[in-house]
């Protein structure tokens, strides 16, 4: 299984001693250093992500839609799509062979995401729906699986540099505060 490396946002548990030390470095820093959040979780991913930049450059349009496009494109040739919604028995499919507690883990990152998708679609298309040439569900599923996986990484998958517990403290979130 491909592993969900080139995923932004990455995972587990959190060290008394190491907290505060990667709380002292600030978010810019934290995204500067990509090639370190690429190694913060390497539990099995249900979805390979390693070509989505190169994705990305093919597409047309300002940088939500060319990730919308790509991350449609990425599920779609995984088969993780069907139409513009989440295959979810395919993604389920895509688990076996994890060990078990990082399977159920994973089991229930896929329907957690797929029910916060449905709402948050829902809710765009009370205001008007999304209004670019790609549905944005693929990327909005890829996102929610980056946070919860940096939730929910097993201890023994995680990374835990001043890098990736800056992720997993949630600072550099939109909603968190920005250094």
């Amino acid at each position: 299984m491909k592993q969900f490396g080139s995923h932004k946002l990455l995972i587990v548990a959190v060290i008394g001693v190491v907290m505060p030390i990667s709380l002292a470095i600030d978010c810019k820093e934290v995204f500067q250093r990509k090639e370190e959040l690429e190694n913060c979780c390497t539990a099995s991913s249900f979805i390979t992500i390693e070509n989505l930049k190169s994705t990305m450059d093919a597409q047309e349009g300002n940088h939500h839609e060319k990730f919308f496009c790509a991350t449609q494109s990425l599920l779609q040739e995984q088969n993780l799509l069907n139409g513009d919604d989440i295959n979810v028995d395919a993604m389920k499919q895509k688990t076996e062979g994890f060990d078990d507690d990082w399977k159920q883990k994973s089991l229930q990152m896929i329907d957690a995401c797929v029910e916060r998708i449905q709402t948050m679609t829902a809710e765009m298309e009370q205001r008007g729906g999304p209004k670019g040439q790609c549905k944005p569900n693929a990327g909005m599923f890829i996102i929610c699986v980056g946070k919860e996986t940096i939730k929910n990484c097993p201890a023994d998958k995680w990374n835990s540099s001043d890098v990736c517990e800056k992720v997993k403290s949630g600072d550099c979130d939109k909603r968190g505060p920005r250094n």
